[in-house]
């Protein structure tokens, strides 16, 4: 992909891949690692995103400024994963991705499982799978960022048994098929559990099957390569750091605590039947936003909370996220939301944790269209008023059972 070289001025290198991608296309030399200017680089970028982290616009709470230095850690989690994963398109295999219940960035969904492996464009793919009941299982073909093609399980032809074969090439070929871009680099796979503890995830296996390299073994550790991936490291931390600030502020500028108009965002990774609608919230303790909305007909939909620095709130240990199942819908068809700090007894209550602000963001998959929620801020003490009368309460016994829920399915979709 171009411009994936990790370097200063790289449009991309907010973006975890051009870490991984650095060790082919950087322009540093073996001189640059044996001298320790490219690990001296790394730090300079990961101090240069810390003073990002201390200084205006964001927010200087206790609560969001740990959460902002803890995410310097998150990010550098993710970029030693990316430099050390092993990413070979002529030997494929979907891996679990770096992004999970620990490791979050970009809003990641809260219902969600990602996986993947690298492709390449000029070769012929097939994956082999038994499709599971997660909600929504999606395929789709990334060149970098961009979505050059996907498909929806329940779109193809599956045996009784569940199983299914998928063929990824760039002519259609008959049965299952997906599109391979010449300009392809990636497989993302993603699956949605509506139900956490019922629900079993796909299982897949992916093997090339058309022409592809052969190399006798791998080729010795590379200087220049590792070099290279250090200097990345250093230039992500700042880039994803002051990208996300960017977005978090360009949404506050167009209004708090309201939503915007829906967006497919198919040319930043999102699939292309993911529409999202997204606002900025900021509350104070003795505050609370009511949220309301009608969900249409939809394969899946969802609301989750993130903090100032694009992290979904903890989605296992609080309920900062619902789904059309685990939501409560109101007997005129309303799903009605309180957005706050402190637990104000009602069922679908999204816990704010403590943060001031961030993003908010409804997940309208396969929808038969995707409203836009209408808000209401109250102080906190007045928000059962601000409720209809038959909205769904829950005592503290409810809530630690749900909050128990929601850990143990957290702990059975992933492996740490």
């Amino acid at each position: 992909m171009a411009g994936e070289d990790g370097g200063a001025g790289d449009p991309m290198a907010w973006f975890p891949a051009t870490v991984g991608a650095a060790y082919r296309t950087g322009a540093a030399g073996p001189e640059d690692l044996l001298s320790g200017g490219a690990f001296d680089d790394l730090v300079a970028g990961l101090c240069r995103a810390a003073e990002l982290v201390r200084a205006e616009p964001a927010p200087g709470g206790a609560v969001d400024r740990a959460a902002g230095y803890r995410h310097l850690l998150v990010l550098l989690g993710l970029a030693v994963d990316e430099a050390l994963r092993s990413a070979d398109p002529y030997d494929p295999v979907i891996a679990p991705a770096n992004v999970d219940n620990v490791l979050k960035w970009g809003m990641d969904c809260p219902d969600a499982a990602y996986s993947g492996t690298a492709l390449r464009g000029d070769t012929r793919y097939r994956i082999r799978g038994r499709r599971g009941s997660a909600r929504y299982l999606g395929f789709q073909v990334m060149a970098g960022i961009e979505t050059t093609a996907n498909v929806v399980a329940d779109e193809l032809e599956i045996g009784p048994d569940g199983t299914f074969e998928l063929e990824l090439c760039a002519q259609r070929v008959p049965g299952n098929w997906l599109e391979l871009s010449e300009r392809a680099t990636s497989l993302v796979v993603r699956q949605f559990f509506y139900d956490w503890t019922h629900e079993e995830p796909a299982s897949l296996d992916i093997e090339c099957v058309g022409p592809r390299r052969r190399a006798p073994s791998p080729a010795p550790l590379s200087a220049a390569g590792v070099a290279n991936q250090l200097r990345a490291v250093g230039t992500f931390l700042e880039a994803s750091v002051r990208f996300w600030i960017d977005v978090e502020e360009g949404g506050r500028a167009q209004g708090l605590n309201v939503f915007r108009q829906p967006a497919a965002l198919t040319a930043m990774g999102a699939a292309a039947e993911n529409v999202s609608v997204w606002g900025s919230w900021e509350l104070g303790d003795d505050e609370a936003l009511v949220v309301e909305v009608t969900p249409p007909a939809a394969m899946y939909w969802s609301v989750s909370l993130g903090n100032y620095w694009w992290e979904t709130i903890d989605y296992a240990g609080r309920q900062s996220s619902l789904n059309g199942h685990q939501a409560v819908v109101d007997g005129d068809g309303v799903f009605r939301a309180v957005i706050a700090h402190h637990d104000p007894g009602v069922a679908n209550w999204l816990d704010a944790a403590g943060h001031r602000r961030g993003p908010v963001i409804f997940r309208w998959l396969r929808a038969a269209s995707a409203p836009v929620p209408r808000t209401r801020l109250v102080p906190l003490a007045e928000v059962g008023a601000a409720l209809p009368p038959d909205t769904t309460r829950v005592g503290p016994d409810e809530r630690a059972a749900v909050l128990g829920a929601r850990r143990a399915g957290v702990r059975r979709r992933f492996p740490r």
